[in-house]
């Protein structure tokens, strides 16, 4: 698949984000200003993490032709049944690596027309809670914030790192972690398992049972 360069993800869907703030996001329900209203630290709207909701601009049962307008086309992906993973990268220089925004979408309903977002992951810690909450923060941390999270899975990586899957079901968020410290971040649905999907995100890892 042909690389799209994106020089910076968080710079992508914030920019997007910017110019869609002049009409009414109908996926989004309840706005962005009443959940900035409340206590902790205000979070710029392109980065904002709703958990069951939202990562930036982009939300959970959009639509997904939407999606590819914001961001171009996908780096990488797989795809099967009428359900996909697509993944952007980008480079972030204060960590010598690349982040990644990978959406996960299926058929919307039985009618097999449309297809919508249904879960988004993100590696970057440019994106926040409402109260500033991101990637990169220690087990302790991260069951503090969400103390529903549960143990769902566990995988050997491509560097034969354990990486440990967590899941708070009820409150639409789960996360992966490596060595104590989480990887990433994915926001689905409240009430779906972050694993109840067809496809593996990443093939190349090996499921320990």
């Amino acid at each position: 698949m042909k690389s799209v360069k994106i020089i910076l993800l968080g710079l992508s869907v914030g920019l997007c984000a910017c110019q869609s703030s002049k009409t009414n996001d109908t996926n989004k329900g309840d706005s962005i200003a009443s959940i900035e209203s409340g206590p902790g630290k205000i979070i710029d709207e392109r980065y904002l993490i709703v958990p069951g909701r939202s990562v930036g601009d982009i939300s959970l049962g959009e639509n997904i032709e939407n999606v590819g307008k914001k961001l171009g086309k996908p780096d990488a992906g797989d795809a099967a049944m009428g359900k996909a993973w697509g993944i952007w990268y980008s480079k972030d220089s204060a960590q010598n690596g690349r982040n990644e925004i990978a959406i996960y979408s299926s058929y919307k309903d039985t009618t097999l027309t449309t297809k919508d977002v249904k879960q988004i992951r993100i590696t970057s810690k440019q994106f926040k809670t409402q109260d500033g909450f991101g990637t990169e923060r220690s087990m302790e941390d991260t069951r503090t914030k969400f103390p529903g999270i549960i143990q769902i899975a566990t995988y050997i990586n491509e560097v034969k790192d354990s990486v440990l899957v967590y899941d708070s079901k009820t409150e639409g968020i789960g996360f992966e972690f490596v060595k104590g410290k989480s990887i990433s971040l994915t926001v689905h649905p409240i009430n779906v398992p972050v694993n109840g999907t067809y496809l593996t995100l990443h093939p190349e890892w090996k499921l320990v049972k």
